[in-house]
């Protein structure tokens, strides 16, 4: 039973580190250290729960794990949507940054 506890604690805790995450990708000032230290724990904690699911087999049909899964994937596609939407950002104004050095020349 304690390991089922424990369990239930650590989904817990994913979830929360989740919505930090979720709360962190959304501000307009990106802090990268703080979201790779929450993906570090979230990486730490989510290791610990497969430990427990290979212990406790039945675990892995919960209600309450299915629904750590899809939020795992939903935090994925969330990252690879902000990673994108900075990369382009990037992009943008590395064209902008040549396009000055280009006016440069003349003056």
């Amino acid at each position: 039973m304690h390991s089922t506890d424990n369990f239930t604690e650590q989904l817990k805790q994913l979830s929360d580190i989740d919505h930090i995450i979720k709360s962190e990708l959304s501000a307009s000032d990106i802090n990268t250290e703080e979201i790779t230290e929450l993906v570090d724990k979230r990486e730490q904690l989510l290791q610990r729960l497969l430990c427990t699911i290979d212990e406790l087999p039945q675990l892995s049909q919960t209600e309450q794990w299915q629904q750590a899964i899809k939020e795992t994937q939903n935090v994925v596609l969330l990252m690879q949507s902000k990673t994108t939407l900075i990369g382009q950002t990037l992009y943008k104004y590395r064209h902008g940054n040549k396009s000055v050095q280009q006016y440069k020349k003349f003056l």
